[in-house]
């Protein structure tokens, strides 16, 4: 009776075991800790980003936390700064730009200048401090939107998501 038990206590303990193991592949980072995120996961595609960098707006404090972290350029992507209209049409008539970076207040003029550059670029919204309406305002307005002030994990995520979504509509572009 006692080998039994001891048998059925083993069992059960390898079963659980097993099903703790095969939940989810979290465990696994654990033997990579001090590896960050985007160097767990690469990035599918490194982005090419213009900066509209307007005086008075959040877009220029978001740029510098861009550009002081090591994990943008880690993620291959590419960040152009402008500050006035005019050096803006000029790097969107002569660069080839994935995303356009610019304060939820210029973005929606800026779309029709963005609808005539040759590489058509996404729009990347960004709101600063927003309240819930205004996220929500910004959110339907904009495909994509990036909140200010926030954690550069958080500007690379809404980059990646942005450039997931202008690669799935250039595969589908490309279809046709």
């Amino acid at each position: 009776m006692r080998k039994l038990l001891i048998g059925v206590f083993v069992v059960a303990a390898a079963t659980l075991a097993v099903t703790a193991a095969l939940a989810c592949g979290d465990k696994l980072m654990l033997f990579a800790r001090g590896a960050r995120f985007g160097q767990v996961y690469p990035r599918a595609h490194a982005a090419s980003i213009l900066a509209y960098t307007r005086q008075n707006s959040a877009v220029p404090g978001v740029v510098k936390d861009l550009e002081l972290q090591p994990a943008l350029k880690q993620a291959g992507h590419k960040l152009q700064v402008v500050e006035d209209p005019t050096a803006l049409d000029e790097a969107l008539k002569t660069g080839k730009y994935d995303l356009v970076l610019a304060d939820v207040a210029d973005a929606e003029s800026l779309e029709q200048q963005m609808r005539s550059a040759p590489s058509s670029p996404m729009m990347l919204a960004v709101v600063y401090k927003p309240s819930k309406a205004e996220e929500t305002a910004a959110g339907k307005k904009f495909r994509f939107v990036l909140k200010a002030p926030g954690k550069t994990d958080h500007y690379l995520a809404a980059i990646d998501k942005a450039m997931e979504q202008k690669l799935k509509g250039s595969a589908r572009n490309s279809l046709r």
